[in-house]
């Protein structure tokens, strides 16, 4: 009897550190929070830029990739740096569509098709039109 319950209880705890092993696999699958990324201002307004983020949202998928356009919601406010390649300090208003920027998010995201709304740290102008 005893040498059935140990091996019950051996059996359990293998288990069990399978399906944590399995967890943690698939908690990895689901992709490292991203700092900053660099895109395209599709569009603007007064506390906020709009950018296809589809490469993020994409990013570390395997197979065959949605055909969908994900926009992501990028937060303006006063504590947000604006800046050009050199460092020089820009404002909001020397922004426009179609400018490519490196954003840099107040803290780090997953970046998915449910999470695509995020303050921003700062945002470097890369090529002005």
């Amino acid at each position: 009897m005893n040498v059935v319950c140990y091996r019950i209880g051996e059996i359990l705890i293998k288990k069990t550190v399978l399906a944590l092993a399995m967890f943690c696999f698939m908690m990895s699958a689901c992709g490292n929070p991203v700092q900053s990324f660099e895109d395209t201002i599709e569009s603007t307004s007064e506390n906020e830029f709009t950018v296809n983020c589809s490469d993020e949202v994409n990013r570390g998928k395997n197979g065959s990739i949605d055909a969908i356009g994900y926009m992501c919601r990028i937060g303006i406010d006063s504590s947000t740096h604006f800046k050009d390649q050199e460092g020089k300090p820009l404002q909001m208003a020397d922004f426009s569509q179609g400018d490519l920027i490196r954003i840099t998010l107040a803290t780090p995201q997953n970046i998915s098709e449910d999470n695509r709304s995020f303050a921003a740290q700062e945002i470097v102008l890369l090529n002005g039109q």
